[in-house]
This record gives structure tokens, C-alpha cells and sequence, in this order.
């Protein structure tokens, strides 16, 4: 257990985390944190991940605009029918 003071920064409070604890935790400067009141006290933790969404390979293949993939190929064609100059292959 470590013992330290609250003080003051701006209208913040700031309380240090002994470096020793951030080592064991895996936590560096700019690690993101979330602070819950428990009781009397405050439990820190890391930030968990905010997902950014999960799609099934149905609904990914549903977003696929063939209109797009054609003009694409389209425009690659000059290098899919070029004959290879060095001893590149595809």
C-alpha cells in the first residue's frame, strides 16, 4: 500500500500513481483509464475498448458496391494484360 497527497492543478484534483504500480499494471503515460466511486473510495481501471463494430462476412459482402469494383478493374486493366519487363510475376 503507498500513501500520496492529492494536489491541485487548474480546477483538477491530481493524485500520482507510484511508478512501481503503473510497472506492474502495464500502464505508461497516456495509458487511458476509467474511474468508478466505490463506497468512500475510487477504483481505477484501464479503458476497455470502445468496439467499432462487428460484421458478419453476409453484411460486409452486402456494402460492396459493384458499380465501384468494375470501374476499379477498369482502371488496373493496362497493368493485369501488361506482359511482365523484368522478372516480376502475377
Amino acid at each position: 500500500m503507498s500513501t500520496v497527497k492529492i494536489r491541485q492543478q487548474g480546477g483538477a484534483l491530481i493524485v500520482t500513481i507510484p511508478r512501481d504500480y503503473g510497472n506492474e499494471l502495464g500502464w505508461e503515460v497516456g495509458t487511458e483509464i476509467t474511474i468508478e466511486r466505490n463506497g468512500e473510495g475510487i477504483n481505477l481501471q484501464p479503458a476497455k475498448r470502445k468496439p467499432r463494430g462487428k460484421f458478419t462476412v453476409e453484411e460486409l459482402l452486402t456494402q460492396i458496391d459493384s458499380e465501384e469494383i468494375a470501374a476499379l478493374n477498369k482502371d488496373i486493366k493496362a497493368f493485369t494484360d501488361a506482359t511482365p519487363v523484368g522478372k516480376e510475376y502475377w
